[in-house]
């Protein structure tokens, strides 16, 4: 087995490959060492691989490396190429995306939106090239700020069954956060469709699934790419 990590700012996410099939995937609960050893534990591992846009304690590098072939995934080992983008600004979550547009989509432009903490628009080529992106904040961040930035309104609860005009303080939370993000998709595809013909559109991210009746979703993106540079 094939184990990857791939640690967000929010989520401690693994998945188990078998070869190049996806077996199994899952969160971590913390970054402790305790965690690590104890999925470690639950399958023949032959070899480790490690997204981060966190820092890992030593400890747990230096069991993962005692036990393991392990490997740090680091930028140096992205195919993307760059021309007029600052490639040493972009994050290596960001970086594993595009590899995996590269190899899912081949020869076609690409549009990756991450739903995670923040909001990622990813645009490349199908000549293989990081043309640019955007970064806003995620729906939860959206979602909390109202509620502790101002005196009266609450925390909602988001839902995917949104419109964009609600008829209470609630619905009118959700529509803000739920249907100003599906408006800000929807212009960032737009612009990009004005610049680039066949054009493949991919949600995902933790969040991505409020929009799954909206835009195709592909939650496991992330693994395509991690296992593309591990090979």
């Amino acid at each position: 087995m094939i184990l990857c990590f791939d640690f967000g700012n929010t989520r401690l996410k693994y998945a188990f490959f078998d070869g190049s099939q996806l077996r199994e995937t899952g969160f971590v609960a913390d970054v402790s060492l305790a965690s690590i050893a104890e999925l470690t534990s639950t399958h023949t591992i032959s070899f480790i691989a490690i997204c981060s846009v966190i820092e890992i304690p030593d400890a747990i590098i230096d069991f993962l490396k005692a036990n393991f072939q392990v490997r740090l995934i680091a930028k140096e080992d992205a195919t993307v190429r760059f021309s007029a983008y600052d490639a040493s600004t972009l994050g290596l979550d960001r970086l594993i995306l595009a590899e995996a547009c590269l190899a899912e989509f081949p020869s076609q432009n690409s549009l990756c939106i991450c739903l995670g903490t923040c909001i990622t628009y990813n645009l490349i080529s199908s000549e293989g090239e990081f043309i640019g992106g955007a970064i806003s904040p995620g729906l939860q961040m959206r979602a909390k700020a109202m509620a502790e930035f101002t005196d009266k309104l609450p925390l909602v609860s988001l839902k995917p069954d949104f419109t964009p005009w609600g008829t209470d303080t609630d619905s009118n939370l959700n529509a803000g956060v739920m249907a100003g993000t599906f408006f800000e998709i929807d212009g960032f595809i737009k612009e990009a469709e004005s610049r680039f013909t066949n054009l493949n559109v991919i949600l995902t991210g933790g969040d991505a699934g409020y929009f799954a009746e909206r835009y195709t979703v592909n939650e496991h993106l992330v693994w395509k790419g991690l296992l593309v540079l591990v090979k």
